[in-house]
């Protein structure tokens, strides 16, 4: 992984307008989070949804995209990253050396109406 680009590189996403600084979404994790030791962590976007009903309760089915798929399995696309990440420490309790230092800049799906802090 590389530190944050320069100006002008690739890692950079403008708005159609090209107001300078505003509406700038830089897409490299954060500058220097290499240098401290920190790992990029990934988890699928599909998962159990289970795994979202037992955080959040049977009310969030309503907010998931989910679905049965061909093996008959409950899944969803994941609406955030905490359960995932709490699946993967359970499955790494043994080996991980703490303090874990790890980021994660993942995509999340929810089926809600935009309200406003969301």
């Amino acid at each position: 992984m590389q530190d944050a680009p320069a100006k002008g590189s690739p890692g950079k996403i403008t708005s159609p307008s090209g107001a300078a600084g505003k509406g700038m979404i830089d897409t490299q994790p954060p500058r220097g989070s290499n240098l401290f030791g920190f790992e990029q962590w990934d988890a699928p976007v599909l998962e159990s949804e289970e795994l979202f009903v037992r955080k959040a309760g049977e009310e969030i089915t309503d907010q998931l995209y989910n679905f049965v798929d061909k093996g008959e399995r409950r899944v969803a696309l994941r609406p955030e990253l905490t359960p995932s990440l709490a699946r993967l420490l359970l499955a790494k309790q043994k080996t991980l050396v703490l303090p874990a230092k790890w980021f994660a800049i993942g995509q999340c799906w929810r089926y809600e109406r935009m309200t406003r802090g969301r």
